[in-house]
Parts: structure tokens; sequence; C-alpha cells
């Protein structure tokens, strides 16, 4: 990679990481107002409603998007229009199988139930469909490298139907207006999705003559076993969560699905590094690098670790005061799921499968879930009913875990590699010495004092700030200083600019 495509790479993952970062914000708002406005009963409903829109939705689109990735690059300017053409007919299509399936009583109720939520499903179906096509627009700027849209579109999105929901519900309460917020914003977004890749395509060639079946049986051939993969995979993090609709209350459902957000901000970086990196490490594969690849494969996990276990350790010190503060003490049966959630984010900064993804061998991905499936569907039924919520959760850290380290595993052989040599051990030792001893004092604050939410947001804040810089000591930092510094100071000049020009 020359110096011009480092910079470009290092730009565009800052950017992304600020546009997904600030999209958090807004999207972890959502919530934290919703269970103020809303009963628990009715902030059950509303969970449920999103697990099924989003697992029917991931899970039928068999992520034929994520051919643009591995395609889009190395592909001439004629085959571009085909292939972003070809993944918006597939998304269509696929969106339209998937409301006939829900639309069948036997097959919809065993997805939705015949609880409360069943009076909302015409919200669901209509919800499918809008927010199917949507999925192709973040691999389309990502290869583009549309630094702008990944900064801006977003948060802008999540702004827009937060605006909307919370509007709606102040003025209308009601489960109702809420529903009706997110298929308006989701409305707005396929618009806008429509037109970019109009504008990709170009308006004028718009139409089926773009169409061409030999490159679109590649990328299926590409994307179905992959996508079946990550469809499997969708499925197992949200089984737990349709067995709970049939065994759960609308109560106990709503302080389960509380441990599931997680940590604000790590996937949100996770997701733009591996993006990023993917891109790369496919034109690696493609050229034969293998070695390249494996050591962009070290460079990726060494900054996804180096944010992820800091995080995760204050996050869990502080589980009890974070889940009172933004939820209410009604909520308070959340921690200890909260925190054995929490634990999971160690196997997804890993990037299992990104290997697989970036040398066309998701085959093996595909067979990493179908295996993990005769331990992890009986397991999850068994535990929830007869284990509630801890079943569930003892389910859901499995479902996690089990093809993911498959999925290592088949990496680690395909680039002809061994479990000592494949992760970077010596970055991983640092990042955690430097996490660990630098919470000691921490932990035993927390335990010796009694303090409020303003001195445990600064606590954390200086834990952070402690580990960034030690971790900017040691070359450790996920994101290359240099960068953000140039920035800065390029924004400090514009500045400096204009007041020129204005005479001040």
């Amino acid at each position: 990679m020359n110096q011009s495509e480092q910079a470009t790479t290092k730009f565009q993952t800052a950017f992304m990481i600020a546009g997904k970062l600030t999209a958090m914000l807004a999207t972890f708002g959502i919530p934290l107002i919703l269970i103020r406005l809303l009963s628990q009963s009715e902030y059950g409903i509303f969970a449920q409603f999103y697990v099924v829109v989003f697992l029917c939705t991931g899970f039928f689109n068999l992520s034929v998007q994520s051919n643009i990735y591995f395609f889009y690059p190395t592909s001439n300017n004629k085959d571009r229009k085909s292939l972003v053409l070809h993944t918006l007919l597939f998304l269509i299509i696929m969106a339209g199988i998937a409301v006939i399936l829900l639309s069948i009583p036997p097959i919809g109720n065993l997805i939705i139930g015949d609880g409360e939520l069943l009076e909302y499903k015409h919200f669901i179906i209509i919800g499918i469909l809008l927010y199917m096509p949507i999925y192709m627009l973040e691999p389309l700027y990502v290869v583009k490298k549309d630094i702008l849209t990944s900064l801006v579109y977003p948060p802008l999105e999540v702004i827009f139907r937060l605006s909307l929901v919370i509007g709606l519900v102040l003025l209308i309460p009601g489960l109702n207006s809420i529903f009706t917020g997110i298929i308006i914003s989701a409305a707005a977004c396929l618009i806008f999705v429509l037109f970019y890749v109009g504008r990709e395509i170009g308006f004028k060639n718009f139409s089926l003559k773009l169409f061409e079946k030999k490159l679109a049986r590649k990328q299926l051939s590409y994307s179905l076993p992959f996508g079946a993969a990550v469809s499997l995979n969708i499925f197992f993090q949200q089984f737990d969560k349709i067995i709970c609709i049939t065994f759960l209350s609308s109560s106990e459902f709503a302080i389960y699905a509380i441990a599931f957000y997680g940590v604000p901000g790590v996937q949100q970086v996770f997701d733009s590094l591996t993006q990023v990196y993917l891109v790369q490490m496919t034109v690696k594969y493609q050229a034969n690098k293998i070695n390249e690849l494996a050591s962009l494969y070290k460079v990726l996990v060494s900054k996804t670790f180096s944010f992820s276990l800091p995080i995760m350790l204050i996050v869990m010190l502080y589980a009890k005061k974070i889940i009172i503060f933004l939820f209410t003490e009604n909520y308070i049966e959340a921690v200890p799921f909260f925190r054995a959630y929490i634990a999971s984010i160690m196997i997804f900064m890993l990037a299992p499968g990104i290997i697989l993804r970036a040398a066309d061998k998701t085959k093996y991905t595909l067979r990493s879930y179908i295996y993990s499936s005769f331990v992890v569907i009986p397991l999850t039924y068994l535990l929830i009913k007869h284990m509630g919520m801890w079943g569930a959760m003892i389910s859901a850290l499995v479902s996690i875990s089990l093809p993911r380290f498959i999925n290592l595993a088949q990496e680690i052989k395909l680039i002809k590699s061994n479990f000592f040599h494949f992760f970077p051990w010596k970055e991983f030792a640092q990042v955690t010495i430097i996490s660990v001893g630098t919470i000691i004092p921490f932990v035993a604050i927390e335990y010796y004092f009694d303090y409020g939410v303003i001195l445990t947001a600064i606590a954390g804040s200086v834990y952070l700030l402690l580990v960034a810089l030690l971790e900017i000591n040691y070359n450790l930092f996920p994101v290359d200083v240099d960068i953000l510094r140039s920035f800065y100071e390029s924004k400090i000049k514009s500045f400096r600019q204009l007041l020129y020009k204005v005479g001040l």
C-alpha cells in the first residue's frame, strides 16, 4: 500500500469512527427517553419489535451487500454499475420473501409469538420492506471512499429517527406513535439510498439492461455462503430473544433486553475498523500477498484490543451505577446480565471470519454456524425454558463464541500459521498490563468509598485518558495520532484564514 492509500485509509477510518460514534450517541438516546415515557411492559413490546424487525432484515438479506466489498474495488466502471444494481434488486427480492413468509400464520407466530406484539404485525412488515434495501448503503460508501457520507449519514439518520419517535410519542403517547416514527424515518432513509444508488449508476442508465447474469451469479456465489453464515450468526444472536418472547413476560423481556445495549461506541469503532481493513485485506489476498494479509490482521486486532479491554474493564466496574443512572432503578435486575454480556466484547474484537471473507472462503464460515447450530438451538430452548433469563444469557454467550472460535481455527489453518504466531501477543500483553495495572486504584476507590454519578463519570474518564496516554506512548492507540493532529491543525489553519478574510 503506497503512502497515498495509507493516508486515505487512515482518514476514512477516522471519519467512519466519528460518524458512527455520533450515531451511537443518538441511538442510545432513544431507549433512555422511552424507558421514562413507557411502562416496563410497553418498553418490553418496543424491544420485541426491534428484535423481530432486525432479525428478519438481517437474516433474510443473506448479506448480499457484502459482495460490494469484494468485487467493487477491482471492477471497471461498467461492472460497478451492474454490481450496484444487482445488489439493490437482490435486497428488494429478499425483503419480499421475508414478508411473504412472515405473513404465513404458522411461521409468523413462531417469530412474533401470540402475545401483545402480534397487534403491531403490520408495522413489522412495513419496517422489513423499508429497511432491507438500506443495508447496501454502507458497503457502497466505504468502497467509494466517500468520507463525507461516512461522517454525515450515520448520525443524521439516527437523529432524524430520534426526533420523529420522541416528537410523535410526546404528541400522542403510545406505541403506535413510536412505531409510526420509526417507519417514517426508514422511508426517508430509503429515498436517500435510492438517490445515492441512482447517482452511482447514472439516472439515465438506470435500467435492467445493466443486469448481467454471469456477474450476478458471481456475486451470489460469493455472497450466499458467507451470507448464510451471517444470517445464522444473526439467528444465533437473536434466537434467545425470540424464545424469550414466548417464555418471558414483556416486563421480564424489557429487563433482559437492557443487558444487550452493551458498551456504546465499541461496536461502532470495531465495525469501522474492520470494514476499512477488509477492503485492504481482500486486495492483498487477490494479489497473493498472504504475509501482508496476515500482518494487516495483526494490526487490526491490536487496534480492537487496545480500546476493547480498557472499556470492558471500566464498564464492568461501574455497571450498577450505569444501569441505575441510564435506565432507572426499575431495571437494576439487569446488572448481572449486563456484566455477563460485556465479557463477549473480547470475542468480537478478534474479528473472527474477516480473513475468510477477504479470501472468498466464506463457505467455511457457513459450516461453522451449521455445526454450531446442532448445539446452540436445542441448548437455547432448554436453558430458557428451565432457567429463564439466566438460561437465555448463557445460551447467548455460547452462540456468540462457539462459531467464532471455529472460524478462527480455520483462518489459522488457511494462512498456514499457528495459535502462537497468528495473534499479536506482544501487543495483547502490553495493553493488558496497561489496562489492568491502571484500573487497580479505581477498584480500590470504588470498594472503599461511596460517591455519586458525576464523580464516577470523572473517574471513568480519567482511567480511559490514562490508558490512552500510555497506549499513545507505546504506539498502541487505535487511531493514528498524527492523522488527528493533522486534521486539527488543518481546521485551525482554515479558521484563521476565515478570520483574516473577514478582517478579524
